[in-house]
């Protein structure tokens, strides 16, 4: 008894095709296309390429392979399986081709394993050494160039956002502020502090001693005590090169995970990632400006307060949801609190009431 079938039969040698008649009998294969035989293979000389699965194709390979395939659609897939398992002896399927593909998967999932790894621990490293090796000057003009940037965007968005311009009295009160928290530790770079009139309560640090405050937050504040805690946050933050580390790594995380995915964007595990780098910076910020703070005898009381007004307006804007932590750029707000709020330092910053007014309406005129 033979069944007959047509395929698609690859020589092992061209990459081209032939349409072929391929007649199974209990002991041949034969392969024959319009112009007559092609090749006759006994039956325990073949091998079926893999376990034949539903609406898959079928392919046929020598035993000895050479490259040939008999490749057959997935519509009489199940028909030639069948006639491939009756008869003597039926056609095996090739263990090795399994093994093989078991093989191809497992080295799959090691390999982004190990590029999971490289990510979360090679990619700070890399990322550290680069940025603090970076030139000084470089990362100062990179600042101020990004300034500028940000700046003019701004106030391309309308008239809520302005660059404000301070009375003298508000800038000697940074400069005050800037000397007494590095008073007994010199900070790297001469710090900038530029006012954007805009109803965000948000302060921004960006490479080389720039520093943007918004009005918003001034308006939030209660004491010059509360301005120095997030003026040593952002201080924080260039001190630590947190801009070039965060701009380096994100170039490298998303460079390592279009490589596992193909080079398509996996937006929400970049997202999650780039998070954490984020809130790693922002709790090495606060650190800085806890230990700052504490050298200069300033109290933390005050940015305690602050931050608690913060978190409301954020849980207000958020209608009372709490996202986890790792959804978060920032690190978990009540712990923020009670780590400036239990500081022991009690003593206050060295400006006077007149200069405080003019900081806190730096954007009132």
């Amino acid at each position: 008894m033979s069944f007959n079938v047509t395929a698609r039969y690859f020589d092992g040698k061209t990459s081209a095709a032939q349409n072929v008649t391929v007649i199974i009998d209990d002991r041949d294969v034969l392969i024959a296309d319009p112009d007559g035989e092609i090749c006759k293979i006994a039956r325990q000389d073949l091998l079926l390429c893999e376990k034949p699965e539903t609406n898959r194709p079928l392919r046929l390979r020598r035993a000895q392979d050479n490259g040939m395939r008999i490749v057959f659609d997935a519509q009489d897939a199940s028909s030639v399986a069948d006639a491939l398992r009756h008869g003597s002896p039926a056609v095996a399927v090739d263990e090795a081709s399994r093994k093989s593909m078991t093989r191809l998967i497992s080295g799959i999932v090691g390999f982004t394993v190990l590029v999971g790894l490289t990510i979360w621990l090679g990619v700070p490293v890399a990322v550290n050494i680069v940025a603090d090796h970076y030139p000084r000057q470089s990362e100062i003009a990179l600042g101020k160039a990004g300034r500028e940037q940000i700046l003019f965007a701004l106030e391309q968005l309308g008239d809520d956002f302005a660059v404000c311009t301070p009375k003298n009295a508000a800038h000697r009160a940074v400069q005050q502020i800037v000397a007494q928290l590095s008073s007994s530790k010199p900070f790297e770079y001469d710090y900038d502090v530029t006012f954007v009139r805009s109803k965000i309560p948000n302060a921004l640090a960006l490479p080389g001693g720039q520093v943007l405050v918004f009005s918003g937050l001034l308006d939030i504040m209660e004491s010059p005590e509360a301005f120095t805690g997030v003026l040593a946050h952002e201080i924080g933050h260039s001190e630590k090169h947190h801009g070039l580390r965060n701009m380096f790594s994100n170039i490298a995380v998303t460079q390592l995970i279009r490589l596992i995915s193909g080079g398509s964007a996996m937006v929400p595990a970049e997202f999650i990632l780039q998070q954490g780098y984020t809130r790693d910076m922002e709790r090495e910020a606060d650190q800085f400006a806890f230990e700052t703070m504490e050298r200069a005898n300033i109290r933390m009381t005050d940015t305690a307060v602050l931050f608690g007004k913060l978190n409301k307006t954020l849980k207000d804007d958020a209608h009372g949801l709490d996202l986890p932590e790792m959804f978060s750029s920032h690190p978990d707000m009540e712990a923020r609190i009670a780590q400036f709020e239990n500081a022991p330092s009690t003593g206050a910053v060295d400006i006077n009431g007149q200069d405080w007014q003019a900081l806190k309406s730096a954007c009132d005129e």
